[in-house]
C-alpha cells in the first residue's frame, strides 16, 4: 500500500463512531423508523439549515409488525396465504394494515411541515456513497483538523466548502452521507401508497370471501 493510501486509511480512523444507527446500507426497518434516523442525523447542530429543528415522526409498532411482512417475498406469500386460507384471523391483519396506513398518513402531515421548514436537510452535509460504502455505514462524521481534511478524497469546491465552515477553528466536523440516507427522507411518501395497494388488495380479497360465504349460506 503506498503512503498516500496509509495516510488516507489513518484520516479515515478518526471518524466519529456512530454505532449501529449508521450501519443500515442494507436496511429492514420501517420507513417511520429509517426517517427519524435521518431526523436524528441532520439535527446534529452542524448538519442543521440555519440553525431550524426538524420533528420526529409518531413511532408505530403497528408498522413495524407489517412491514416484517412487506418488505420481501417470502413475507408477502405469507400474507397473501393468511389472507386467502384464514377467513377470521385476516381480518385482524386487515385491520392492522389499515392502522399502519393510517399511521403512515398522520406522519404525513409531520413530513411535509419537516419540508416547509428545510427544503433541502442535506444542505450542510456532502454526499460521497463510495466513502460511504467503504465504511459501510449510510454516513460517517468527521472530526479532524483541517490539514488532515486535504488528504481526503473530495473535490476542491467540497474541500474549500468545508474549509469555510471552519469559522477559522483548526478543527472542522461535517458529515458525510450516501445517498440512500436522501431517498430515506425524499420517499417516504412512497410508503404511504405501498401500504395502500395491499389495503386495496385485501379489500378485494376479503370482499369475494364474505361474498362466496353469503352464496353458501344461502343455498343451504
Amino acid at each position: 500500500m503506498s503512503i498516500g493510501l496509509e495516510k488516507t486509511d489513518q484520516q479515515y480512523s478518526q471518524l466519529t463512531d456512530q454505532g449501529e444507527e449508521s450501519s443500515i446500507l442494507i436496511s429492514t426497518q420501517d420507513p417511520i423508523t429509517l426517517y427519524n434516523k435521518v431526523i436524528k442525523v441532520y439535527n446534529v447542530d452542524d448538519n442543521k439549515v440555519n440553525g431550524i429543528a426538524l420533528n420526529y415522526m409518531i413511532p408505530s409498532k403497528v408498522v413495524q409488525f407489517i412491514h416484517n411482512y412487506l418488505r420481501n417475498y417470502l413475507g408477502m406469500f405469507v400474507f397473501l396465504l393468511i389472507l386467502l386460507l384464514l377467513p377470521f384471523i385476516n381480518l385482524l391483519f386487515y385491520i392492522m394494515l389499515f392502522t399502519a396506513w393510517a399511521r403512515l398518513r398522520q406522519n404525513q402531515s409531520i413530513f411535509q411541515q419537516n419540508l416547509s421548514k428545510v427544503m433541502d436537510p442535506f444542505a450542510n452535509m456532502i454526499e460521497n456513497s463510495e466513502l460511504c460504502e467503504m465504511m459501510k455505514k449510510n454516513y460517517v462524521i468527521f472530526d479532524m483538523e483541517i490539514k488532515e481534511n486535504e488528504g481526503l478524497h473530495f473535490s476542491n469546491q467540497v474541500k474549500e466548502m468545508i474549509k469555510n465552515r471552519s469559522n477559522g477553528n483548526n478543527k472542522i466536523k461535517y458529515t458525510v452521507y450516501h445517498q440512500i440516507l436522501k431517498e430515506q427522507f425524499f420517499g417516504y411518501p412512497d410508503s404511504r401508497i405501498i401500504y395502500l395497494k395491499w389495503i386495496l388488495v385485501s379489500t378485494l380479497i376479503i370482499a369475494v370471501q364474505i361474498i362466496l360465504v353469503i352464496i353458501y349460506f344461502s343455498k343451504i
